[in-house]
């Protein structure tokens, strides 16, 4: 199982957005997070402007005992302004295609 912790936590045109990353061995690996508030139908998850989007239910920071949907993709890249961009156009999308 790979522990994922929180790079950066940053809000986009109101949308919650992060960046994680694990390391194994010498490895790092990224991910980009996006909350999604009311939901996001399948065929719009698959039309997403990044590759291979998984939705994710995580709990929530301050509440305990309830949980938010969230979008997440791995992320090829390592410069963090290059993934904060993807996940920043992932937020946008995200906005739009909110059922």
């Amino acid at each position: 199982m790979l522990l994922w912790q929180t790079a950066k936590r940053w809000t986009y045109k109101g949308r919650n957005c992060e960046i994680q990353r694990t390391s194994v061995d010498d490895a790092t690996q990224y991910r980009g997070l996006v909350a999604v508030e009311t939901g996001l139908s399948d065929r719009a998850l698959d039309a997403a402007p990044v590759a291979d989007p998984q939705r994710r239910s995580r709990p929530e920071r301050d509440d305990g005992g309830e949980y938010r949907e969230w979008v997440c993709f791995g992320c090829r890249a390592e410069a963090a302004s290059e993934i904060r961009e993807e996940v920043n156009e992932l937020a946008e999308y995200v906005g739009e295609a909110e059922i």
